[in-house]
């Protein structure tokens, strides 16, 4: 009987759509052709994805089992059994997996069961917004989405921006892509004319916007189009 403990390998997939793979080293494509089991955050981005790679196994042939913020955890739990039969590859949406994504879920039951958790090489929009950004790499925070209430969401900016003086920190953020100007004119509106703030949209793809300028310089700045474009907002009121 075969002693050999399988892999979870968690497989970055590219954040744009384009003809010419620009983000995904050939290890990692190699790696992603030898599985045919998949845990997802959706199947229909998973299959384009996979034919766009060219996987030599035909769909049917694929065990693909889904994995979003909805999925209950027994759920969750019961995607070990694939584990305990062949390697699996865990997959977002876009971007990395476990990374504001729910299937840090999954992760945590493999290591919770001394299964081997293998990341593979792949965009981060997070990461690399931050290194485009110019801001602090050595302390920083990712906060995901504000609050949608009005009033908080203005107190959590103001706290973010007291809290990047203080601790000399970046703090980063995202919104949904048809609230992205929205936000833009709010951040605008209650910053401070010094801080530096960072906007960084359609990473990867052929109209990638990256530029950190202060508050006091955006507002000089034409408007913007960031309307359905994936964005990241990034600020620092540090003295670095």
């Amino acid at each position: 009987m075969s002693t050999k403990k399988h892999k979870l390998y968690l497989i970055p997939t590219p954040i744009s759509k384009r003809k010419k793979n620009v983000a995904l080293p050939e290890h990692t494509l190699e790696i992603v052709k030898s599985l045919n089991c998949f845990i997802v955050e959706k199947p229909q981005t998973t299959q384009s994805f996979l034919q766009w790679i060219k996987h030599p196994t035909p769909p049917y042939e694929m065990t693909m089992r889904v994995l979003n913020k909805k999925t209950p955890d027994q759920e969750v739990y019961s995607f070990l059994k694939f584990l305990k039969e062949q390697d699996v590859g865990l997959m977002s949406e876009a971007g990395a997996p476990g990374v504001a994504d729910p299937g840090a879920k999954l992760v945590k039951l493999a290591h919770d069961n001394d299964i081997e958790v293998v990341p593979l090489v792949g965009p981060s929009s997070i990461l690399m917004a931050l290194m485009a950004s110019g801001m602090n790499g050595q302390s920083f925070t990712f906060h995901g989405y504000l609050s949608l209430n009005e009033n908080k969401r203005v107190q959590e900016i103001s706290e973010l921006e007291q809290e990047s003086a203080q601790k000399n920190r970046t703090q980063i953020f995202m919104e949904t892509p048809h609230r992205n100007e929205q936000l833009y004119e709010l951040l605008l509106n209650k910053l401070r004319p010094s801080t530096r703030l960072c906007i960084a949209s359609n990473i990867t793809q052929k109209d990638e916007f990256i530029q950190t300028k202060t508050v006091h310089h955006w507002k000089q700045t034409g408007e913007l189009d960031l309307q359905k474009k994936p964005c990241l907002f990034l600020i620092y009121s540090g003295n670095g």
